[in-house]
């Protein structure tokens, strides 16, 4: 049987559930869902970690949470909406054959499978479905919102020396969920350009006021889960692209899907989705800056035939608005991720580089 993995509405957080909460900190926002109404998914981030966040637009909430400290344990956290259960608001609305019915999918699945009921601080029903062997110990606490399933995993750090879960993960676990809030209504996450590169697209420009509109790219990011778990036959979403899986090789971490697609293992332990070697990338933000006259315009191609230059060519503010009219006027563009953006710590734009031509 053909398999979705979702992509598209899941979170996949590495989160130590031990750690405190700064005492009257604000919660954050993780990222906002478009499926079945609006809402920002808000939380309080465990003291000791930070965010990284995978992908966040209209369809999508991709981000995981790192922790200086690696034995603390780890959780992933799905959230998908169910059209079965659009009028389900809480678990609590459903019935002992419900439950019955969802207490069934999860034993199905794993035979070991121990199901108990707990809730949160505000008395929100959560199915509890805990594995424990010998060589095992992990925690699956679900829930629904308004149609949404909420799901968590919780497992041990694989570094970690006492390698079962303790009550008090557990319990610090619940918590988490307790204060994790759907707020109705979207808001953008704000991208934080200082101090950092993008991939951009330029697709405007006011030569007289020294303005560019941009489009700022960054990668693609898939867990390991999402670019491993996967077969011949299922689908998966890349990007905006819904590709159907004819064959599947392997190349060391690195996944090759119908000879086209390559899913490369980076850095953080994660996935970036290449077509052939170029990185599939994603808007993250539209913004018009200022190009003040210190700014550093470079070009690694020449600018009439396109051809990649031996060194690369530093020049003014002014020739890049120069360059921006010629390309207006049928010259090399700007707007086909050949751009990079470099911001400085006060958010100034510093360099722009452009370092391709579209044929090339």
């Amino acid at each position: 049987m053909k398999k979705i993995i979702a992509i598209l509405l899941s979170l996949a957080l590495l989160l130590g559930c031990a750690a405190g909460v700064a005492e009257g900190e604000e919660k954050q926002t993780f990222g906002v869902i478009r499926v079945h109404g609006e809402f920002t998914l808000k939380g309080i981030l465990p003291e000791g970690y930070k965010v990284i966040p995978f992908q966040l637009d209209d369809d999508t909430i991709l981000s995981f949470f790192r922790s200086e400290d690696a034995t603390k344990p780890e959780l992933m956290l799905s959230i998908a909406y169910d059209e079965t259960y659009s009028d389900v608001d809480r678990l609590n609305d459903l019935d002992d054959d419900a439950l019955a019915i969802l207490e069934k999918t999860f034993t199905d699945t794993d035979p070991y499978a121990n199901i108990t009921y707990d809730e949160t601080a505000y008395g929100t029903r959560l199915l509890l479905s805990r594995t424990q062997t010998e060589s095992y110990d992990a925690l699956t606490v679900f829930s629904i919102y308004k149609g949404y399933f909420v799901e968590f995993t919780i497992t041990p750090s694989k570094v970690a020396v006492n390698e079962k879960l303790t009550d008090e993960q557990i319990e610090q676990c619940i918590n988490f969920l307790s204060e994790l809030d759907f707020v109705e209504g979207a808001e953008k996450e704000e991208v934080k350009t200082a101090g950092n590169s993008f991939t951009a697209n330029i697709t405007g420009f006011d030569a007289e006021a020294k303005t560019i509109d941009v489009s700022l790219l960054t990668p693609i990011v898939m867990t390991e889960w999402d670019a491993v778990k996967i077969n011949e036959g299922d689908k998966i979403q890349i990007g905006k692209d819904e590709v159907e899986i004819a064959t599947l090789s392997y190349d060391g971490d690195d996944a090759v899907i119908n000879d086209e697609y390559y899913l490369r293992k980076n850095e953080e332990g994660l996935y970036n989705p290449y077509v052939y070697d170029s990185p599939i990338l994603q808007e993250v933000k539209e913004m018009t800056i200022t190009v003040a006259d210190s700014v550093v315009y470079t070009e690694e191609i020449d600018p009439e035939s396109g051809v990649m230059l031996d060194e690369k060519k530093t020049l003014t503010a002014a020739d890049l608005f120069a360059a921006l009219e010629a390309a207006k006027n049928g010259g090399i563009g700007f707007a086909s991720e050949n751009v990079s953006i470099t911001f400085g710590e006060d958010g100034e734009v510093t360099e722009i580089d452009r370092f391709y031509a579209p044929w090339q």
